[in-house]
């Protein structure tokens, strides 16, 4: 018998009402950090999955976009926060600034809208330790709003959408493009059927999960009807400049993109 394929979601609030939809017929569910879905699939852990609009380039060939669905912002995301002790434009190379390990394109959205302001940049750090401001994602940013330990908040996907007229969109659903035309098209299908369920959906997700974010059932449910899960022409617009704006620039090491050894279809190790 083979084992089931899997499909990577994320393991945050925005991506629970997967759960209650449930996987394909002859798949699993699991929820990954979104920086490591891509190098999953290219792995071969994974048939498909959410992965980081921001390391889509990283991922080559190797995979093929699942029609236009993944996770878009046309306003403020609640859940990509940027806080700080300083002001966002005071922020410069006496600064130190924590990544969060388990994002990937909120962690280049924050060098990019840093970039635009001109000047010298902050130091980029990861781990525990006093730093002047923090790159927090998901469930955690959505806790942490509540909380109020920095005096400056700010919403990446606001900031973007100020910047250019755009959504951001955080992530795509992709599948290994070794697939079968059959795995295509029950990814393709279970995709659809979840789009024309997602409002019962999020309203079990909302309820199921809320707490874990810190949040009422009401305004768990308010935070995810501000993501757009099936994308639409301004979300891919927008999706194409934040492409187009990476591909200009030159990123740090820290940020660079990482090249995971994977096997190709021979077992041998690509580099």
């Amino acid at each position: 018998m083979n084992a089931p394929a899997t499909i990577l979601i994320t393991p945050y609030l925005n991506a629970r009402a997967f759960v209650h939809h449930g996987p394909p017929p002859g798949c699993r569910l699991r929820a990954l950090a979104p920086r490591e879905a891509g190098p999953a699939i290219l792995r071969g852990e994974a048939l498909a999955g959410l992965v980081p609009v921001g390391g889509l380039a990283e991922l080559g060939t190797r995979v093929e976009l699942l029609g236009d669905y993944g996770i878009s912002c046309p306003g403020p995301s609640q859940s990509v926060l940027f806080c700080s002790r300083r002001p966002f434009a005071a922020l410069d190379a006496t600064t130190t600034v924590r990544l969060s390990p388990d994002s990937m394109s909120s962690v280049r959205l924050l060098y990019l809208l840093l970039s635009y302001r001109g000047g010298e940049l902050p130091r980029f750090v990861t781990g525990t330790g006093e730093v002047d401001g923090e790159l927090v994602i998901g469930d955690a940013a959505l806790r942490m709003a509540r909380e109020a330990r920095y005096p400056h908040v700010i919403d990446l996907a606001e900031c973007w959408q100020r910047q250019h007229g755009l959504p951001m969109v955080f992530a795509r659903w992709v599948i290994d493009r070794r697939a079968t035309r059959a795995q295509r098209a029950q990814l393709a299908w279970w995709l659809r059927a979840y789009a024309a369920r997602a409002p019962a959906l999020l309203d079990r997700a909302a309820a199921e999960y809320h707490a874990a974010a810190g949040l009422p059932v009401s305004d768990a449910r308010r935070y995810l009807d501000g993501i757009r899960t099936s994308l639409r022409a301004e979300d891919l617009a927008g999706q194409a400049r934040y492409q187009a704006e990476l591909a200009r620039i030159t990123l740090p090491p820290r940020l660079a993109p990482r090249a995971p050894a994977v096997r190709d279809l021979a077992g041998r190790r690509d580099r």
